[in-house]
């Protein structure tokens, strides 16, 4: 794995750096309708010299059967989960990952010392997806919908999770 993509030929500066410090501000925790917290996850690789924090309600689970995750995991598919870009904290002492940009737009982050991806980020995104096992944390991230299924394996048969029924309002 490099740390650039041949397509790219040179690794991009990201459009806005990730935080890297444990401490925050807290209106990215904040829920804003309603003053409360958001809920807090955490975060690592196998080896754990990459962790991370989000916050925020699980946003679009979903499994991903794309040639390049299922190249990268090594399995029949990826399961990513949403949280709010400007929750994400690297807290752990290996800092930041390394960064790879399968894409010019996309960048995912991995531990460099066992290879794990966690996240991977769109530029033109407000969510960072991080990698559903990397959490501490699996409540509330069955997977809605599965992206790239007409790649999947024929073995693979997937049943996912209801659709969450909606809000009835005020």
């Amino acid at each position: 794995m490099t740390s650039s993509s041949p397509a790219a030929g040179k690794q991009p500066a990201p459009t806005s750096p990730l935080p890297t410090e444990s401490a925050h501000s807290l209106s990215p925790n904040t829920a804003p309708t309603t003053g409360h917290r958001a809920p807090v996850r955490t975060g690592h690789c196998p080896c754990g010299h990459i962790s991370y924090q989000v916050s925020g309600i699980p946003d679009d689970p979903h499994l991903c059967s794309c040639e390049r995750d299922t190249r990268v995991s090594g399995g029949p598919a990826v399961l990513w989960v949403g949280f709010p870009k400007d929750s994400l904290i690297w807290t752990g002492s290996g800092g930041e990952p390394k960064w790879w940009y399968p894409y010019p737009t996309l960048r995912c982050g991995f531990c460099p010392d066992c290879g794990s991806q966690l996240v991977s980020i769109a530029d033109d995104s407000d969510m960072a997806m991080v990698t559903g096992f990397s959490l501490a944390d699996q409540s509330g991230i069955e997977p809605l919908g599965h992206s790239f299924r007409e790649h999947a394996v024929p073995w693979m048969h997937i049943t996912l999770a209801p659709a969450p029924a909606p809000d009835p309002g005020p």
